[in-house]
């Protein structure tokens, strides 16, 4: 059953937009408001409200992503999920590997993006297979303070600039035997990332739209598939369609009825409204096709 009671609190309490200028600035709101003991979509939801810009929306489905692929991780700060390796440089670059050493595992090697690398707390890391089969890849937790991580930063990122993104290098790094899980978690977040940060983004977009509006209306309702949609344990994937072309309406009638001037970096940083669209929409037909040809 979807809990709709992250939404009714909504209308319920007043919460304006809270200007943080700097990532360090919503990392400390988002500790001081406990935004991490909340369940995942509600933390998505409320955190996204009290945005006030494109790059902390998607930290708020971000990190509410996180929570909810890996319920193992810290009780506190932000965490990061790297996964992409440099298919450019491979040499000099190395993808991430493990090894074991007697009680420990070793990790090494290299991630080329990494969210909010100055000021990431715990690090989720994929291991990929070696005879390349995706679903046979592991994840590790390593704590992003730990000897033999090392994290450096893109000096100007072109979108979601006020987020800092990174790259990050293991040199042997010990680990226990525990800190290895499989693939499952990692699943659960490919599945997920892009509804918590479109359910997200509708509530920065309901905080901004007037209540008893169509449009407020209509991106409730978006928020109500969306929530119907994360709590599926697989994904129905023409619904998603659906609920993704709904979505894309009611963000075309937001940039023509609220003044996104006025919010930091939204010409930059709009096209995170549109970034999970062509993957939505390329699922749905393949469903569709998949109905058609078994009829």
């Amino acid at each position: 059953m979807t809990d709709l009671s992250s939404l009714e609190r909504l209308f319920q309490t007043e919460a304006p937009p809270v200007v943080c200028e700097t990532e360090p600035a919503f990392y400390a709101l988002w500790q001081t408001q406990q935004w991490n003991d909340l369940p995942p979509a509600t933390a998505a939801i409320v955190a996204a409200r009290q945005a006030d810009r494109l790059s902390w929306v998607f930290t708020a489905g971000y990190q509410a992503t996180l929570r909810n692929a890996f319920s193992h991780l810290p009780a506190g700060g932000w965490a990061a999920f790297a996964a992409t390796e440099d298919i450019h440089d491979q040499q000099a670059h190395p993808g991430t590997t493990l090894s074991v050493e007697r009680d420990r595992v070793i990790l090494d090697g290299y991630k080329s993006w990494v969210a909010h690398s100055k000021c990431v707390d715990h690090l989720i890391i994929t291991v990929n297979d070696a005879d390349g089969d995706k679903r046979k890849a592991r994840g590790v937790m390593v704590a992003a303070n730990i000897e033999g991580v090392t994290l450096t930063h893109r000096q100007q990122p072109a979108f979601l600039a006020d987020l800092s993104q990174g790259y990050a290098h293991f040199d042997r790094v010990e680990l226990t035997h525990e800190a290895v899980f499989e693939f499952e978690p990692i699943r659960q977040f490919g599945r997920s990332e892009a509804k918590f940060v479109m359910l997200a983004a509708t509530s920065f977009m309901l905080a901004r739209v007037a209540s008893g509006e169509p449009l407020h209306d209509r991106l409730l309702n978006v928020a109500i598939a969306l929530l119907a949609l994360i709590s599926e344990s697989e994904t129905s994937r023409q619904v998603y369609g659906a609920v993704d072309r709904l979505f894309q309406s009611c963000a075309d009638a937001f940039e023509h009825s609220v003044d996104t001037s006025i919010i930091p970096e939204y010409a930059n940083d709009k096209r995170l409204l549109r970034m999970y669209t062509k993957k939505i929409q390329r699922r749905a037909e393949y469903a569709a096709a998949e109905t058609s040809g078994s009829a």
